[in-house]
């Protein structure tokens, strides 16, 4: 599947909507899928985010349904986070998710709409894109190990043309005994499906195979490392816990062909709530600002 390896062709997928919508053909025939699956590739949580993404080994909190199923057997009580971003000013991306011990679902989804405009600039009709996914995963702890997975159910709407598609992933998470806080962990992603749209396209899911390991090398420090093996992409994060109500954290993401991309952000929690905040930057488009609220009870 053509589906998107970074979060900046996200960014190419919409302009792509917003050129397109200016063709007569586009608003008569119904077309291809404008690039497919971008939404499993941009993240759920500022937590996980501010850390780059590094989130493999850690996902032990709501989070865990996107990054790691395994994660849900170590979740601790009852989380609940959401997500939202203006995804560089063109679009709208939200998530939410809920998370117990075993079990957690969650919600993702890519909004955007264009205007078409005439010779002279008058605004005419509208046209949506949007692309989203709802995910239910359940995990158990077997000693020192703990397996999970997940089911996606996947969709894209644009103009005269609907898809639909089924996925899954699996996860697996191990934790060190004989070194307190140190975790591997493993997880495949989008593994078989495939999506069709009612113009009768249809196009598989790719996998993603990422490994990843995380460690506290101080007891109020998390330091994360991800390889996503399929698109050769480095994720590496860390958190620091000045005090119980408030973290800080930094990462980056480091892909193949040289792209760089640095993130930050901070936490606050005031009793069992959760503010979360973070800030990731780009060469060529705007930066991005991702804003998650949390419950936990």
């Amino acid at each position: 599947m053509r589906k998107k390896l970074n979060s900046w062709l996200v960014m190419v997928a919409l302009a792509a909507m917003a050129v397109v919508a200016f063709t007569p053909a586009f608003a008569v025939a119904s077309e291809d899928p404008v690039g497919t699956a971008a939404v499993f590739d941009i993240g759920m949580g500022a937590r996980a985010l501010g850390m780059g993404g590094a989130f493999v080994a850690v996902a032990d909190d709501a989070n865990a349904i996107y990054y790691n199923p395994a994660g849900l057997a170590n979740v601790e009580g009852h989380k609940v986070t959401s997500l939202y971003s203006t995804l560089y000013g063109a679009g709208n991306y939200i998530g939410a998710g809920y998370a117990q011990k075993n079990v957690g679902v969650g919600v993702i989804g890519l909004m955007s709409t264009v205007t078409e405009k005439d010779e002279y600039g008058n605004p005419g009709n509208e046209f949506g894109y949007r692309e989203g996914a709802l995910m239910g995963g359940y995990a158990r702890n077997f000693g020192m190990f703990s397996f999970g997975g997940s089911l996606k159910l996947y969709s894209q709407t644009i103009p005269n043309n609907e898809g639909f598609g089924v996925t899954g992933d699996v996860g697996a998470l191990i934790e060190m005994p004989w070194m307190e806080g140190f975790r591997l962990g493993a997880v495949a992603r989008n593994v078989g499906g495939t999506a069709k749209w009612q113009s009768g396209y249809t196009d598989q899911f790719d996998p993603e195979y990422v490994i990843g390991a995380s460690m506290k090398p101080i007891p109020k420090l998390v330091v994360a490392a991800d390889f996503d093996i399929s698109n050769a992409t480095g994720h590496v994060g860390a958190e620091y816990k000045i005090m119980p109500q408030f973290a800080v954290r930094a990462g980056g993401v480091f892909a193949e062909d040289g792209d760089m991309r640095f993130t930050a952000g901070a936490g606050f929690s005031v009793q069992n709530f959760q503010i979360d905040y973070a800030y990731q930057g780009h060469t060529a488009l705007p930066d991005s600002h991702w804003l998650s609220l949390g419950m936990s009870f």
